[in-house]
């Protein structure tokens, strides 16, 4: 085999693949942005072997000198192993450590707050063991992120990659446990309410370690609060269903049908909130003139809250710009606490809450 020669080469941080080299085995490492990428010389031209793709490297293998893709069943588009293909760390029954060292840690931040954060929650966050590492929900804030002194690894869920960005999720947490580390998946909101908690659970289980959990206060709950919205109120609601607004793979979950003294709180929502709605009138039989809020980035100084109905709700949140994280409350609660105007005795509607220029 020829001589392997290496450069480096600045890119962003992102999970690196294991490079064969012959029978030879090594780990590309990332140095605080700096990447070591291997070439084949002197008899192949560098650029034509660089072992990475944008934007992630991919698994691939070198053998007598020329660059083979890996298995397609043993990686995904964006080059991150399948966590169904990964061996146990361990061959005991899952235990809250392996025979490493290595643990995992389900942790959920609450709806932004850093002063909502359990005790348990902020002591691990503000000082974790020195071997930590971090990885975080894509939407956790950034005031939480700020108290953490140790390593942070945020996912890249975008809209389109939500599978992807989980299985680099498990890869990246995989990696950690394999080196004895202490992982912290820290998670936005409660992390068994809508955050896959109970799958990455399982996941965990199958690399051979039993996470430990430590609860977070949900959105479900908090975030109308934070907005003056009572979700049950006498009189008006005496129940409350907590959704989200995609089932698996992206699909449209089942609507409960309307009754009047019913509160619904949507989770994960605002991006298909005009079919959301459109959805709620035609299939679950709601009134076009059910009020309807939003509060984005509930308990943080920016939250916003944006209250309307059934038929203006979503170009409000257009007006607006709303983005998520966002929280959406359906029912006759919503207009319970908020003002009513003096000319009409109807509830003001529109942008009624707006924290960043309260905080000014």
């Amino acid at each position: 085999m020829s001589a392997t020669t290496f450069r480096l080469r600045r890119r962003p941080l992102s999970s690196l693949p294991l490079l064969r080299l012959g029978s030879l085995a090594m780990t590309l490492f990332d140095f605080q942005g700096l990447v070591v990428e291997a070439f084949l010389s002197p008899n192949v031209p560098a650029p034509s072997k660089q072992v990475h793709s944008q934007p992630y490297r991919r698994l691939f293998y070198l053998q007598g000198g020329h660059q083979e893709s890996a298995p397609q069943d043993a990686s995904n588009e964006w080059g991150i192993p399948y966590s169904t293909s990964l061996p146990p760390l361990s061959t005991q029954t899952p235990r809250n450590q392996l025979p490493n060292g290595g643990q995992i840690t389900l942790l959920g931040s609450g709806p932004g707050d850093p002063d909502l954060l359990t005790v348990a929650a902020y002591k691990l966050l503000s000082n974790p063991p020195p071997n930590a590492l971090v990885v975080a929900d894509r939407l956790v804030a950034k005031e939480i992120l700020d108290l953490i002194p140790c390593q942070v690894k945020v996912a890249r869920k975008l809209p389109g990659c939500a599978e992807l960005a989980q299985e680099e999720i498990y890869w990246w947490c995989y990696q950690a446990l394999n080196e004895g580390r202490h992982v912290i998946r820290l998670k936005i909101g409660d992390p068994f309410v809508f955050g896959r908690g109970g799958e990455e659970v399982l996941t965990f289980r199958r690399f051979g370690v039993e996470a430990s959990v430590i609860p977070g206060v949900s959105a479900a709950f908090s975030a109308p609060l934070l907005g003056n919205i009572p979700v049950t109120h006498r009189g008006v609601s005496n129940q409350v269903v907590m959704c989200t607004g995609y089932g698996r793979e992206g699909s449209n979950p089942d609507l409960i049908q309307y009754q009047k003294e019913q509160t619904l709180v949507f989770l994960m929502a605002v991006g298909r909130l005009k079919e959301l709605c459109e959805r709620l009138v035609e299939q679950a039989k709601y009134p076009i003139n059910t009020p309807v809020a939003i509060v984005e980035r509930a308990g943080c100084p920016d939250q916003r809250t944006v209250v309307g109905t059934m038929q203006t709700i979503a170009d409000l949140a257009a007006k607006y710009k709303i983005r998520p994280p966002s929280t959406i409350v359906v029912g006759e609660v919503v207009n319970v606490l908020q003002q009513q105007d003096e000319a009409t005795g109807e509830a003001v509607s529109g942008l009624i809450q707006n924290m960043t220029q309260c905080a000014v």
